[in-house]
């Protein structure tokens, strides 16, 4: 019994011993540990999901943000577009307001120059400019791609290419960054703007057309005035006679002027009364026997007045002019009108009386031969005949008469009349 109640010891090492509280003590700190965890868990767990909670509120206000940002820039692309749109459609009206008034110059211009009025170059340019529509789409570069046309005959390409900066090595180096490009809202403005300074330049040339027709109207009306002046004639009265031209008409459709809507339409409304003028005045002078009855230069044998007579000797009035001329030479009517005369006439000889309008006549004598009949119609520069010595005649000549109403008027008035308004009859 002694043996088996006997102690047994044990010798522990001392590296086991610190082995064993190592041991301890990392159990420890791991159950802690556990614990620890195993207590913060949830607090750890609340706040990940607060911080992804803040991350996803950020990231959709951000993108709230970037939607509100695109959806500013839409309004302000559909205002920009509103915008241009309503340019676009203003410049058409305006455009075509060019266009019309054009038509009104352009009229006027030749209706002037029909009726052989004069204007310098007063519809040289059409001033026509290209029509855009409020429903044409606009390009921001303001032309249309094309094709360019070859000049001559096709070369090919060279067959190695020049390095960038090879031409100019002095050149400073430059980064590859490319130049920011225009905005095509930018670009649209840009060209709307040069059309609109193209319509103003148009405009302002057509002002001033007018106002040149204006002023050539003014000279013509002053130098036809003058020289119906010469004549001593009430052109008022003529002008109330003379007969409208045949072959025209159709419904009267006055053009309605605002004299108040702009410098054009007052420029305009005044100038209609002074075309109505100088064309009165015009076909005044065309009626009127102004031109020489003989081409070349007229050599005047014996004045309009009292004279001697070439045959008594006695005093007497010579109711015309003689022209000294060749015999055989031309006569020509000096104005349009019909035959009235065309006979041997006693002392005048053969002779030829046109009726022209206002009362006025013209008589031609001592013809060698007479070219017209009785109730013919004749124009201006008409041959009626050629120069002789018949009737009371001393030589070749031609006796020219003017009458107004059957009394006899110096010629030589219509005819410095006529010299006045050289190149214009």
């Amino acid at each position: 019994m002694t043996g088996l109640l006997a102690r047994r010891s044990f010798t522990v090492r001392r590296s086991t011993a610190l082995l064993g509280l190592s041991l301890l003590a990392l159990t420890t700190a791991w159950s802690g540990a556990t614990s620890w965890y195993i207590l913060r868990k949830d607090d750890l767990a609340a706040r990940l999901i607060s911080r992804e909670t803040s991350r996803q509120y950020a990231y959709e206000d951000r993108i709230a943000a970037l939607r509100a940002d695109v959806d500013r820039l839409a309004s302000r692309a559909l205002l920009d577009q509103d915008g241009v749109e309503a340019r676009v459609g203003e410049i058409a009206m305006r455009q075509a307001e060019l266009e019309s008034r054009q038509s009104l110059v352009s009229a006027v211009a030749e209706s002037l120059q029909s009726a052989g009025i004069g204007v310098s170059q007063a519809n040289k340019n059409p001033l026509r400019q290209r029509m855009i529509k409020p429903e044409e789409p606009i390009r921001a570069s303001g032309v249309t791609s094309f094709a360019p046309f070859a000049s001559g005959k096709p070369t090919p390409a060279p067959e190695t290419l020049p390095l960038r900066g090879a031409d100019d090595r002095s050149a400073p180096w430059q980064s590859g960054e490319a130049e920011e490009p225009t905005p095509p809202a930018k670009r649209v403005a840009e060209a709307l703007i040069q059309l609109d300074q193209s319509i103003e330049r148009s405009s302002a040339t057509q002002l001033a057309t007018l106002r040149e027709i204006d002023q050539s109207l003014g000279d013509t009306q002053k130098t036809l005035r003058s020289a119906l002046a010469e004549t001593g004639l009430d052109t008022d009265k003529l002008a109330a006679a003379t007969p409208v031209p045949k072959g025209v008409g159709g419904p009267f459709v006055p053009v309605k002027l605002d004299a108040s809507a702009g410098p054009f339409e007052t420029t305009l409304s005044s100038l209609q009364p002074r075309i109505a003028t100088v064309m009165r005045l015009r076909n005044l002078v065309e009626q009127l026997p102004l031109r020489r009855p003989m081409p070349g230069e007229l050599d005047m044998s014996s004045n309009f007045g009292y004279r001697s007579d070439p045959f008594t000797r006695g005093l007497a009035l010579h109711t015309g002019i003689d022209f000294r001329a060749e015999h055989g030479s031309q006569i020509r009517a000096t104005a349009p009108g019909k035959v009235i005369t065309a006979e041997y006439s006693g002392g005048y000889g053969n002779m030829v009386e046109i009726e022209h309008a206002g009362g006025v006549t013209t008589r031609y004598g001592h013809m060698s031969a007479i070219l017209v009949s009785e109730g013919q119609m004749v124009t201006s520069g008409t041959v009626v005949g050629r120069v002789g010595s018949t009737g009371r005649s001393t030589g070749p000549h031609l006796h020219y008469e003017t009458r107004i109403d059957g009394d006899p008027v110096d010629p030589s008035r219509f005819l410095r009349a006529g010299n006045k308004l050289a190149g214009q009859l």
